[in-house]
């Protein structure tokens, strides 16, 4: 996953926090050697060689499957964690600052999405229908990362904490004396306002190009991709999603960005208890 991390906690003493930290630290670093795509030695980059056969992953990669499998499903594919190919010619663009060519992207297309997977929750087993598909976990590893860590804290009798992964955030407990953690999200547009949320034991994800926008023949690109085209979604905005936990909050913010506003109200109905809000562009009146 390569991304940054910090935790805030509260704990009785320094030794045991500095237990408690250690641990969940280990736990993070096991979830990015199971899902980065960054490592050649993760167990996703080992899979895409020997997946053409049922292949038994790991409880984490299992998890992780199940979880994108789920929100697949509700999403009428919008959520897709098969994109390993596209994901890597739009890097690839990103990095060269050169768009792909449309043969380029049609291939990577037609090698990515879990269409080509097949997943059998019974035994943990896997299998791709070619040895070109590869896994992304990109939009809900983070998430399943901090709450496996938070829960690696509670097992440390921590009950009051903050994980930050990248800006994907999980609250336990609140601090002592207050009614939350106090998180500052920072606009997507100029015209928008820094927000102040308090979270207790909920977690908050932004999704967006603030962060990581790309640039190709000085326009700037979405680094979301649409799994139905294969190509950035074709308008700025950024998501904000408040979950009781970090997989769905993190899940869900990447669905929130790709799907239209119509779609959007039809799948919230299904997450009752999710508070999603979007920012687009001032000239786009639909945003809710």
């Amino acid at each position: 996953m390569g991304a940054k991390v910090s935790l805030t906690m509260y704990a009785d003493n320094e030794p045991a926090a500095a237990t408690a930290a250690r641990a969940a630290y280990n736990e993070i670093a096991a979830w990015d050697l199971a899902l980065s795509d960054y490592l050649p030695d993760s167990e996703i980059c080992a899979l895409s060689t020997k997946a053409q056969h049922a292949t038994a992953v790991r409880p984490r990669l299992a998890k992780a499957l199940q979880m994108s499998i789920e929100f697949n499903h509700s999403s009428n594919g919008v959520f897709d964690c098969a994109l390993g190919q596209l994901t890597k010619v739009w890097r690839a663009a990103f990095r060269e600052q050169r768009m792909p060519s449309d043969a380029s992207v049609q291939w990577a297309f037609d090698h990515s999405g879990l269409s080509h997977v097949t997943w059998d929750e019974a035994t943990h087993s896997v299998a791709f229908d070619g040895q070109e598909i590869q896994l992304d976990f990109g939009a809900i590893g983070q998430g399943l990362a901090a709450d496996a860590a938070m829960q690696v804290l509670r097992s440390h009798h921590i009950s009051c904490a903050l994980i930050d992964i990248s800006g994907d955030i999980l609250a336990s407990d609140a601090p002592p004396q207050s009614n939350g953690w106090v998180v500052r999200v920072e606009p997507e547009f100029a015209s928008e306002q820094v927000r102040e949320v308090k979270l207790s034991n909920q977690a908050l994800c932004v999704s967006g190009d603030r962060g990581q926008p790309g640039r190709i023949d000085g326009k700037i690109l979405s680094h979301i991709l649409n799994p139905k085209n294969g190509y950035p979604i074709g308008w700025p905005r950024q998501s904000v999603v408040i979950a009781q936990d970090a997989t769905t909050a993190d899940a869900i913010a990447t669905i929130a960005c790709i799907m239209s506003v119509d779609e959007l109200k039809a799948f919230e109905q299904k997450y009752p208890r999710v508070h999603i809000s979007i920012e687009r562009l001032p000239e786009q009146d639909d945003a809710h």
